[in-house]
């Protein structure tokens, strides 16, 4: 596991407040939407679960693995179905698509290890759900009740930093390129979808 100084989030605000990152991405909503979200927690799937038993492995003997936390993020969309799934120890490339017009409008996590990883959901129309914590060693799939697309993700863990971009629609990839522990991705207020994104640890 790789440690990062704080300043990532400091950075991030200053930025914000000097203009050159979108307001989104460092702050939501402060009135989350009621009943618009549904969440369906299960155990965690096959892939992945080799990293999950080698971190328990390391523990046991008082070790430290390097790649103790896992986060596995997979999306739907409303044209072509689930797209691909990846993970945070080594998948390429980004879950959803791009130049398309395709909205994401279901979205899966699956946390392993001993990551400590909540998620928030920014939806067309209903506007920003709960944040949510994912248990580690299952998977929330999460979806809008009312069928709206999806426009922003916010990402936060006590316990490591990631760095994350969105694929928004008519605009393209948005993203800090930023180490943080805390970070919103996509857009809001602007009416714009999102059609992919990545995270990475």
């Amino acid at each position: 596991m790789r440690f990062r100084a704080l300043t990532a989030v400091s950075a991030l605000t200053a930025l914000t407040l000097l203009g050159a990152v979108p307001a989104a991405q460092a702050a939501g909503p402060s009135a989350p939407a009621a009943n618009t979200e549904a969440w369906v927690q299960k155990p965690a799937p096959a892939r992945g679960q080799a990293a999950n038993a080698a971190h328990t492995e390391a523990a046991a003997s008082g070790a430290t693995l390097q790649n103790a936390h896992v986060l596995c993020y997979q999306s739907h969309s409303r044209k072509a179905g689930w797209t691909a799934s990846l993970c945070t120890d080594g998948s390429p490339g980004f879950t959803g698509t791009t130049g398309q017009s395709d909205p994401i409008d279901r979205v899966m996590f699956t946390v392993y290890g001993d990551l400590d990883f909540n998620v928030q959901l920014h939806w067309s129309i209903d506007g920003t759900g709960l944040d949510r914590h994912v248990v580690p060693n299952t998977s929330v799939e999460v979806y809008n009740v009312n069928g709206n697309p999806l426009e922003a993700i916010r990402l936060r863990s006590t316990n490591e930093t990631m760095k994350a971009a969105a694929h928004v629609q008519n605009v393209g990839w948005k993203g800090t390129n930023l180490w943080s522990y805390d970070q919103w991705i996509g857009s809001m207020g602007e009416n714009r979808w999102m059609e992919a994104f990545w995270v990475a640890i």
